[in-house]
Formats: structure tokens, C-alpha cells, sequence
């Protein structure tokens, strides 16, 4: 596997690098909706704590932190705009309007902020390519307002979550592991984040990172092995919590499991074979991408349970995990 310039880090953006735009599939669908970073800035509110009416950090505030620190950690000056995804609006007015009918309230006199978001930033110039697939270095986070206190007064710390990891392009699938990935981030100001994003991006190796996501070309499931992964998947979600909890966890839904089985078939990019098996690179890529349809406060430790899945059934064709559940 040839690395284009991840082991060169930190690197500045260069002339000769060429840049495409954006793929128009979302890194997370279910119910989000895209939100560019002005509208959010300009149009949206920023929630209190009720006790001190102080105002939280904002998703605005956020992005800007994370953007800053993946900034100065590589080093070039223009930044792209991120990708916002947001969920679960909690609409308002003013007090003027108070006694309008909704659908008489004018544009003016509505108000809005969202209550979970998720944004994701391409860093430029900085790819490699694993089984055909282009993958890009991508940092972003996750918000959700209802994970904090908002009853209380300000100075509890806030709770987010930041990653740094690959997107794959053909599809816009995010490849994390729990060494890119902080999801118990607390803070209580944008200095905090700002530092506590420094020091993760710092301690995330890229070149390790896809090395171990290449390896996963080399391992096959049969698609009976594929078949048993999924009728015990599903198998998952009645089982007894003694038996559960000496079981490898699984954090996707049912939904989602049916989903990995029809794109198995179906999938553009990452079906199974003309012989009917299935290389762990395309099925953790069938995992990720059902991910997709999670909800944002869950998207990033699913996407890890996906990784740490799939590894896990390498170690199992590998024989150095011969007890794994989903295929003993």
C-alpha cells in the first residue's frame, strides 16, 4: 500500500494538489438535515442554562474551536467550509408574536436552534487509497444539547464529542477507531475544546490507522459465515443480558443489521463477489454505511463498534479469536 502524504504530517496544501468537490451523499442521513455554518450563525438561537440564563457554547462556537485546532495542527491558511448535519429543532417566538396563530408568524418572529448536530471537515491534500477507494482525513464532532444540564446554572462542564478519522469518498462512509475518537469530551469553555482537540489529533496516527483498515482486504467471509454474522446479529438484540454482556457488543439496530444484508446484495460499491463471499474491507463498509441511519447522538460510538466489530472477526478467520460468538 503506497501512502500519498499521510506520513509527512504536517503538511500545507500544494498547487499541484487537486482538489474535486464534494460527494452530494451525507456522512449521516436518518432524520438530520444539512445546515450551512452562516444560517446556524445568523438564524439560530443560542440555548441557556435556566438557573443564570447564561448561554451555552454554542454549534456554532464548536465548529469554530475543532476548525481552529485542525487549522494550526496542519498548518494551512484557508479552512473549507464544514458539512452540518443538525436534528431535532426546538422551534420558538418572539414574545411580540405570543398570541399569533403558526401560521400567521412572520419570518422575523420565528425562532430555532437545533437540539443535536454533527459537522465534518475534509482536510485538503491529505488521502490514501485502500482497495480503490479514496480516503480522506476528516475531523468534525457531534453536539446534543440533551446530554447537558440545562436546568441548572452554567459551569458544569458541557459534554461533546470529537473525531478524527477517514471518509471514504465513493461514499462518504466515516471510518473512526476509539484512538480518533473522544466521546466524553467535557468542557466549559472554547479554550477547553480548542485544547482538548489539539491534544487528539495529536495523539491519532494516521499511517497506523489505515494500515490496520487495509489488512481488512485480505480476509474473506463465505457468504454462509456472512449469513450466520447476520442471523446472530440479529439473535443479539433477544438475548439474555448474562449471555449478552459475555458476548461482543452490538451497537446497531435491527433495522440496520437488515440493512447490511440487503446491501450485501444490492450495495453499488460494496456487494459481495460473482462467487458470493465478501472481503471484511467491503463489510465493514457495508456496516458504516447502514450506520448512517443513526441518530447524530449516536452516530460516533456506532461507527466504532464497527470498526472494533469487523477487527474482531479478523481475529476470528485469523484463529487468534476462535471463541467469537457471531461465527463459532
Amino acid at each position: 500500500m503506497e501512502l500519498l502524504r499521510i506520513d509527512q504530517l504536517p503538511v500545507r496544501l500544494r498547487p499541484n494538489i487537486e482538489l474535486t468537490s464534494e460527494p452530494s451523499s451525507s456522512f449521516i442521513e436518518a432524520n438530520t438535515e444539512a445546515v450551512a455554518f452562516k444560517e446556524m450563525r445568523d438564524h439560530h438561537v443560542i440555548p441557556v442554562f435556566l438557573k443564570d440564563n447564561e448561554p451555552a457554547i454554542s454549534h456554532c462556537e464548536f465548529v469554530e474551536a475543532v476548525s481552529q485546532a485542525a487549522q494550526d495542527s496542519f498548518s494551512f491558511s484557508d479552512f473549507p467550509e464544514p458539512r452540518i448535519r443538525v436534528s431535532h429543532p426546538v422551534k420558538g417566538r418572539v414574545y411580540e408574536a405570543r398570541h399569533k396563530k403558526a401560521q400567521d408568524l412572520l419570518q422575523h418572529e420565528k425562532t430555532i436552534y437545533f437540539e443535536r448536530m454533527a459537522f465534518m471537515i475534509t482536510i485538503p491534500g491529505i488521502q490514501d487509497e485502500i482497495s480503490g477507494n479514496l480516503l480522506e482525513l476528516t475531523v468534525g464532532g457531534v453536539k446534543a444539547f440533551h446530554l447537558d444540564n440545562m436546568n441548572a446554572c452554567k459551569g458544569s462542564p458541557e459534554h461533546f464529542k470529537v473525531f478524527i478519522g477517514f471518509k471514504n469518498r465513493v461514499c462518504t462512509n466515516l471510518c473512526v477507531s476509539t484512538d480518533g475518537v473522544k466521546l466524553d469530551m467535557k468542557a466549559r469553555s472554547t479554550e477547553d475544546l480548542y485544547l482538548q482537540t489539539m491534544e487528539l489529533i495529536a495523539g491519532f496516527n494516521p499511517v497506523s490507522y489505515v494500515r490496520n483498515l487495509a489488512t481488512f482486504t485480505a480476509y474473506e467471509l463465505e457468504e454462509r459465515q456472512f449469513a450466520q454474522i447476520i442471523g446472530r446479529c440479529r439473535l443479539y438484540q433477544f438475548l439474555p443480558k448474562s449471555l449478552r454482556n459475555e458476548i461482543p457488543e452490538l451497537l446497531i439496530n435491527d433495522t440496520q443489521v437488515s440493512r447490511i444484508a440487503e446491501s450485501f446484495y444490492e450495495d453499488q460499491n460494496f456487494s459481495r463477489q460473482n462467487n458470493g463471499a465478501i472481503d471484511l474491507w467491503r463489510f465493514f463498509n457495508l456496516f458504516t454505511g447502514a450506520n448512517k441511519q443513526s441518530y447524530i447522538d449516536k452516530f460516533l460510538e456506532r461507527g466504532v463498534n464497527g470498526f472494533e466489530f469487523t477487527e474482531q472477526i479478523r481475529r476470528s478467520l485469523d484463529s487468534s479469536h476462535p471463541d467469537f460468538w457471531y461465527l463459532s
